[in-house]
């Protein structure tokens, strides 16, 4: 009797964690304003004096908490991992790269449907954390990926087996973000900021 309630508990178990989300990781971030920097498409980067850094983190967040949830794709069985922050923060957007060892975290989401996306790389033992924020909508960027589908052999799609576009591709094409926002900062892991 005692092996079937077993049985039956993971059972029940493991249908409960494939269904849905768990966290992997949560994390209180503060960045500097005055470190923020700015660089534009064409222009290189900004003087400070021309960097609105109040309208940023009024936007974007100078504090913020950050969360990394998994989930199972019910199609392949692979876990995606999402992140969610101020920005993204509905159902999250999905993480192309993730890699958190003993001492740093790196994070890199897909290009979400607005084609923003962002970028962290975290020190885990001091909490020192560089964040980018990378704006690519603009319609030149549509002509040249429409362009380069077009000219690649139809076999060979520069989007993923999940219609995602990653970082890595849009600078493989020398594909460069209208802008791209830099912050400097702290994350602790937990929240409290």
């Amino acid at each position: 009797m005692k092996k079937y309630v077993l049985t039956i508990f993971f059972i029940l178990f493991y249908n409960e964690v494939n269904s849905s989300q768990i966290n992997v990781l949560k994390m209180s971030c503060e960045y500097d304003p005055k470190l923020i920097r700015k660089e534009q498409k064409e222009l290189g980067f900004l003087d400070d004096e021309k960097i609105d850094r109040k309208e940023i983190c009024k936007i974007l967040k100078c504090k913020d908490v950050i969360e990394v949830n998994t989930e199972t794709s019910k199609n392949n069985d692979k876990n995606n991992y999402r992140l969610r922050n101020s920005w993204f923060n509905h159902q999250g957007i999905l993480i192309d790269d993730f890699l958190m060892t003993e001492n740093s975290l790196t994070i890199n989401t897909f290009v979400s449907q607005a084609f923003f996306l962002e970028s962290y790389f975290i020190n885990r033992l001091n909490g020192k954390t560089k964040r980018i924020f990378y704006r690519f909508d603009y319609p030149e960027l549509f002509y040249h990926i429409k362009k380069i589908e077009k000219e690649k052999n139809k076999k060979l799609s520069i989007y993923n087996e999940n219609g995602k576009l990653s970082l890595k591709t849009l600078k493989k094409l020398s594909l460069n973000p209208l802008e791209t926002i830099y912050f400097e900062g702290e994350c602790l892991e937990g929240i409290g900021i």
